[in-house]
């Protein structure tokens, strides 16, 4: 059995045999390199383990007071438990429905009670289409203000600077990406919310998609009204988190059933859990405690434990994604036939292994077939950011290239992406 790491921590490296043994579809295709993990990451082990013996052994009714359906009932709980844990959030301002695009949705109606003629609220065009239509469909509707925050219109990237000028006393919600999911720049989520409260009182909330597979954040200490992610791209099943503080819970709309009015927790959930679903959240638990125990031990039991022990998880992956990224995009910057879009380096520590680019010589179907072909599992298309694929003058039919790695591929593997790159875009 492999043991612990015992390295200082200012030397340790992420062990990439370890991670790679936590998941099995690792093993199912030697030689194929999976790069798509911004649509969708593969699951770690421990979350089918949750799975299977949830639906082998608990698969009823939670919550009566027979055994089986107590321990359906736990399961879940240490799910919800464990990621309010996590998120450093109470279990009461945590949601947990079947995807972001339907919790953000769900989120839409129930603010929409709160919003008048000559509101305003502002959104980017960074977005993908579910932390964009939403709002601007419920704008619409209520005869509020859309203001747009808009990128560069060659780098894609957000200046936070320009969001001064389109605050007002009239703004009442500012919503956008922790991080592109095509421009793959992180964006600082507590100097924007800051720089909000500063200029109005408008509520913040933020689509973490394409951010939380590389880190799991401490939401109270980003200062925000709400936040979500996809657990299905954070190796885990296909469920999303949203959180909204309690001190503005009570102002929304409830979604639930009226008798669930009670309870904080169905407040913004129109439907009922996915019951083996949600306990499998816990799995991706599970798998950060197996990664954290083999690189530093267990835990620490303390109220700030959960905060410790993401933080440190994040700095072993930032490195290892760092040095993934790097030799890819120095690759693309300095190809004469594509457009590298957002950063070009990782050297700022805020640009996750998110990677899009457009061949200025052929499609972006052609290069990404080409790739595929020689067992590159790249994607091409606009990734649901439609408006930004637009506004960055590239045909949203076509789209770009899109390579998007996760800490579980190897540097072995950058090293046949950069071959297939260069066979691709000759």
């Amino acid at each position: 059995m492999r043991g612990v790491f015992h390295t200082d921590d200012t030397d340790m490296k992420l062990d990439i045999d370890f991670v790679r043994t936590q998941f099995y579809q690792l093993q199912d295709e030697p030689g194929f390199i999976f790069c798509s993990s911004a649509g969708g990451s593969y699951v770690a082990n421990q979350v089918n383990a949750v799975m299977e013996h949830y639906n082998t052994h608990t698969r009823v009714q939670p919550y009566e007071r027979y055994s089986t359906s107590r321990e359906a009932g736990v399961a879940m709980d240490r799910a919800i438990d464990g990621w309010a844990a996590a998120l450093n959030i109470s279990p009461s301002e945590l949601t947990i429905g079947p995807s972001t695009s339907m919790n953000t949705y769900v989120m839409a109606q129930s603010i929409g009670t709160n919003l008048h003629p000559g509101d305003e609220m502002i959104v980017t065009n960074q977005d993908h289409e579910a932390n964009s239509g939403a709002w601007r469909r419920k704008a619409e509707e209520k005869g509020v203000k859309i203001r747009q925050w808009s990128v560069d219109a060659q780098s894609g990237l957000l200046d936070p600077g320009q969001l001064d000028g389109l605050l007002t006393e009239k703004t009442k919600w500012v919503f956008f990406p922790h991080c592109s999911n095509i421009v793959g720049t992180v964006n600082p989520v507590r100097e924007i919310t800051d720089r909000v409260r500063r200029n109005s009182s408008a509520r913040v909330f933020v689509d973490a998609v394409a951010y939380a597979p590389h880190h799991i954040c401490n939401l109270k200490s980003l200062g925000i009204d709400g936040y979500a992610f996809s657990l299905y791209k954070v190796y885990g099943p296909h469920q999303s988190l949203m959180y909204v503080n309690r001190d503005i819970l009570h102002t929304l709309a409830p979604q639930c059933h009226y008798f669930n009015t009670g309870h904080p927790r169905q407040w913004l959930n129109p439907a009922g859990p996915q019951h083996a679903e949600v306990a499998s959240c816990a799995g991706v638990l599970d798998y950060f405690n197996a990664l954290y125990r083999h690189h530093h031990g267990e835990a620490p039991r303390s109220a700030t434990g959960h905060q410790v022990q993401m933080e440190r998880l994040h700095e072993l992956i930032r490195e290892h994604e760092s040095r993934l990224a790097e030799p890819i995009l120095d690759f693309l910057d300095n190809a004469t036939h594509v457009r590298l879009i957002g950063k070009t380096h990782t050297r700022d520590n805020d640009r996750v292994p998110t990677i899009s680019f457009r061949p200025l010589k052929q499609s972006a179907r052609e290069v990404s077939s080409k790739m595929q072909a020689l067992n590159v599992g790249c994607e091409s298309g606009h990734f649901y950011a439609h408006r930004l694929i637009t506004d960055l003058g590239i045909d949203p039919e076509d789209g770009v290239v899109r390579i998007s790695l996760a800490h579980y591929n190897s540097h072995e593997e950058v090293e046949k992406i950069l071959v297939a790159l260069d066979r691709a875009i000759d």
